[in-house]
């Protein structure tokens, strides 16, 4: 006789996943509340200069969607973070094992982290548009975007969201093996950059990790760079997830 498990996982996943979401609809609420956050934020400016004359004053604003992109990503590590403590209680309505329920999860996630990267990048150009409808000015440069540039720009906002709601996926699944991560997983990264401060002057440790993804110019090695830590943070996942079923 054939296992149900062998014959039906991607099936259950499936199912599961579209009951995640469905139940977990008011994150996209969450999402957009928090990005129009970020736009009131970033519509005062993030920076000034300027330079004055006898006779005449100049006042120059910067303006930036980060401030969206920031507040995207805090959303996305929730979410993932959330996700890992909740889900498998959820999926007790269906016939299912924890790699039906990881595969539902992965899939959930991807498709916010697509959501998220869209609407923070057509955040940042919803942005443009009403600081020149409010502020007026002789020129509209800068409000344009060349369309391989928008869609560079989504891609890397969409695999930046996917990279941090894993980060918090397994920062949640280590929390659900151990409260004591809660403490132990920030403490150990604080006390890394401190003493590393102390030693070299620096904290170099976690700005190399960001500047890892950040700096990358190529969008192929990028991809490549995401892909892989999120499949090891995946894999980690769904080790630690056996170790709980074993300690049960």
């Amino acid at each position: 006789m054939m296992s149900l498990t062998e014959t039906s996982v991607p099936a259950v996943a499936w199912k599961q996943y579209r009951f995640k979401t469905k139940i977990y609809a008011g994150n996209l609420i969450t999402l957009l509340a928090a990005q129009l956050l970020g736009l009131l934020l970033s519509f005062r400016g993030v920076g000034f200069s300027g330079f004055s004359s006898e006779t005449v004053t100049h006042k120059i604003m910067y303006i930036s969607g980060d401030i969206i992109v920031v507040i995207t990503l805090i959303w996305a590590f929730v979410v993932g973070y959330n996700l890992a403590g909740s889900s498998f209680k959820q999926d007790f309505v269906f016939v299912s094992n924890r790699l039906s329920s990881h595969l539902s999860n992965i899939a959930y996630l991807l498709t916010s982290a697509v959501i998220a990267g869209v609407t923070a990048s057509l955040g940042g150009i919803l942005l443009r548009v009403l600081v020149v409808l409010a502020y007026g000015g002789q020129s509209h440069f800068g409000l344009f975007i060349p369309p391989l540039d928008l869609a560079g720009g989504i891609f890397a906002a969409i695999l930046y969201a996917l990279l941090v709601s894993a980060g918090g996926y397994l920062f949640g699944m280590l929390v659900q093996l151990s409260r004591a991560f809660i403490v132990l997983v920030p403490g150990l990264l604080i006390g890394a950059l401190y003493m590393e401060a102390k030693t070299t002057g620096q904290a170099r440790l976690l700005l190399d990790a960001v500047n890892f993804f950040v700096q990358e110019s190529s969008y192929f090695l990028f991809f490549v760079k995401v892909f892989l830590a999120v499949v090891l943070g995946f894999a980690l996942v769904i080790f630690f997830s056996q170790r709980m079923e074993v300690r049960k």
